[in-house]
Protein backbone atom coordinates (compact mmCIF):
# COMPACT_ATOMS: atom_id res chain seq x y z
CA UNK A 1 0.00 0.00 0.00
CA UNK A 2 1.42 3.33 -0.71
CA UNK A 3 1.72 5.96 1.70
CA UNK A 4 -0.87 7.97 0.36
CA UNK A 5 -3.68 5.24 0.24
CA UNK A 6 -2.87 4.43 3.67
CA UNK A 7 -2.95 8.29 4.57
CA UNK A 8 -6.37 8.30 2.81
CA UNK A 9 -7.45 5.26 5.01
CA UNK A 10 -6.81 6.72 8.33
CA UNK A 11 -8.51 10.07 7.36
CA UNK A 12 -11.50 7.90 6.43
CA UNK A 13 -11.19 6.10 10.13
CA UNK A 14 -11.45 9.39 11.67
CA UNK A 15 -14.88 10.40 9.26
CA UNK A 16 -16.20 7.45 10.42
CA UNK A 17 -14.94 7.68 14.09
CA UNK A 18 -16.45 11.16 13.81
CA UNK A 19 -20.20 10.00 12.56
CA UNK A 20 -20.05 7.30 15.13
CA UNK A 21 -19.64 9.66 18.19
CA UNK A 22 -22.31 11.72 16.79
CA UNK A 23 -24.46 8.75 15.99
CA UNK A 24 -24.12 7.96 20.00
CA UNK A 25 -24.99 11.66 21.11
CA UNK A 26 -27.52 11.62 18.89
CA UNK A 27 -29.02 8.36 20.01
CA UNK A 28 -28.60 9.78 23.58
CA UNK A 29 -30.38 12.89 23.39
CA UNK A 30 -33.25 10.64 21.60
CA UNK A 31 -33.46 8.59 24.52
CA UNK A 32 -33.74 11.57 27.20
CA UNK A 33 -35.83 13.21 25.01
CA UNK A 34 -37.96 10.62 24.98
CA UNK A 35 -38.24 9.90 28.58
CA UNK A 36 -38.85 14.21 29.37
CA UNK A 37 -41.72 13.73 26.57
CA UNK A 38 -43.17 10.19 28.53
CA UNK A 39 -42.91 11.81 31.86
CA UNK A 40 -44.77 14.64 30.74
CA UNK A 41 -47.87 12.84 29.10
CA UNK A 42 -47.64 10.37 32.14
CA UNK A 43 -47.67 13.08 34.85
CA UNK A 44 -44.33 11.14 36.30
CA UNK A 45 -41.83 13.46 37.99
CA UNK A 46 -38.28 12.91 36.42
CA UNK A 47 -35.12 11.74 38.59
CA UNK A 48 -33.10 14.93 39.85
CA UNK A 49 -29.52 15.05 38.46
CA UNK A 50 -27.11 15.29 41.54
CA UNK A 51 -24.49 17.26 39.17
CA UNK A 52 -23.95 20.58 39.63
CA UNK A 53 -25.07 21.30 35.81
CA UNK A 54 -28.77 19.74 34.93
CA UNK A 55 -29.50 19.98 31.47
CA UNK A 56 -32.66 18.45 31.50
CA UNK A 57 -34.86 18.32 28.42
CA UNK A 58 -32.53 21.32 26.63
CA UNK A 59 -29.89 19.53 26.76
CA UNK A 60 -31.27 16.29 25.25
CA UNK A 61 -32.25 18.42 22.37
CA UNK A 62 -29.35 20.51 22.14
CA UNK A 63 -27.59 16.54 22.07
CA UNK A 64 -30.17 15.50 19.72
CA UNK A 65 -30.04 18.41 17.20
CA UNK A 66 -26.04 18.30 17.45
CA UNK A 67 -25.67 14.89 16.43
CA UNK A 68 -27.66 15.12 14.08
CA UNK A 69 -26.02 17.92 12.36
CA UNK A 70 -22.54 16.86 12.91
CA UNK A 71 -23.79 13.47 11.41
CA UNK A 72 -24.16 15.32 7.98
CA UNK A 73 -21.11 17.33 8.42
CA UNK A 74 -19.06 13.62 8.52
CA UNK A 75 -21.15 12.22 6.13
CA UNK A 76 -19.94 15.40 3.59
CA UNK A 77 -16.38 15.27 4.78
CA UNK A 78 -16.21 11.19 3.92
CA UNK A 79 -18.07 11.90 0.88
CA UNK A 80 -15.55 14.91 -0.69
CA UNK A 81 -12.61 12.53 1.12
CA UNK A 82 -14.07 9.40 -1.03
CA UNK A 83 -13.64 12.04 -4.19
CA UNK A 84 -10.65 13.74 -3.07
CA UNK A 85 -11.07 16.99 -2.43
CA UNK A 86 -8.38 19.14 -0.94
CA UNK A 87 -9.91 20.59 1.91
CA UNK A 88 -11.95 17.78 3.13
CA UNK A 89 -10.96 17.32 6.39
CA UNK A 90 -12.06 20.74 6.94
CA UNK A 91 -15.26 19.08 7.23
CA UNK A 92 -13.83 16.89 9.68
CA UNK A 93 -12.64 19.52 11.75
CA UNK A 94 -15.70 21.36 12.09
CA UNK A 95 -17.76 18.56 12.90
CA UNK A 96 -15.48 18.02 15.88
CA UNK A 97 -15.47 21.50 16.61
CA UNK A 98 -19.35 21.55 16.47
CA UNK A 99 -19.76 18.32 18.79
CA UNK A 100 -18.13 19.77 21.79
CA UNK A 101 -21.66 21.21 22.79
CA UNK A 102 -23.66 18.38 22.26
CA UNK A 103 -20.66 15.73 23.44
CA UNK A 104 -20.63 17.80 26.71
CA UNK A 105 -24.45 17.41 26.94
CA UNK A 106 -24.70 13.80 26.34
CA UNK A 107 -22.23 13.24 28.44
CA UNK A 108 -23.55 15.19 31.22
CA UNK A 109 -26.95 13.35 30.54
CA UNK A 110 -25.68 10.42 31.01
CA UNK A 111 -23.26 10.65 34.05
CA UNK A 112 -25.17 13.45 35.85
CA UNK A 113 -22.71 13.59 38.63
CA UNK A 114 -19.13 13.38 36.74
CA UNK A 115 -17.76 16.69 37.07
CA UNK A 116 -14.90 16.04 34.31
CA UNK A 117 -17.41 15.12 31.66
CA UNK A 118 -16.88 18.64 29.97
CA UNK A 119 -12.94 17.98 30.40
CA UNK A 120 -13.36 14.72 28.56
CA UNK A 121 -15.51 16.08 25.73
CA UNK A 122 -13.06 18.42 25.15
CA UNK A 123 -10.06 16.12 24.92
CA UNK A 124 -12.06 13.66 22.52
CA UNK A 125 -12.88 17.13 20.20
CA UNK A 126 -9.38 18.49 20.47
CA UNK A 127 -7.84 15.59 19.27
CA UNK A 128 -10.18 15.32 16.91
CA UNK A 129 -9.76 18.92 15.67
CA UNK A 130 -5.79 18.13 16.12
CA UNK A 131 -5.59 14.89 13.87
CA UNK A 132 -7.73 16.53 10.99
CA UNK A 133 -5.79 19.54 10.77
CA UNK A 134 -2.26 17.60 10.48
CA UNK A 135 -4.18 15.52 7.93
CA UNK A 136 -4.81 18.56 6.46
CA UNK A 137 -1.32 20.06 5.81
CA UNK A 138 0.06 17.18 3.66
CA UNK A 139 -0.65 16.33 -0.44
CA UNK A 140 -4.02 16.00 -2.31
CA UNK A 141 -5.50 13.00 -1.41
CA UNK A 142 -6.27 11.04 -4.87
Amino acid sequence: MRADQRRLVLLQMFNVLLMAVAAGVAVVGTDHAAAHYVAAQGGLPLPKAEGWLEPGLFGALVALAGGLGVLVLGIVAFRWMARGELYAPLFTALGWAVLWLPLTMALTLLYPAGQFTPFAATGVCGAGIVLSLAALGSKKPR
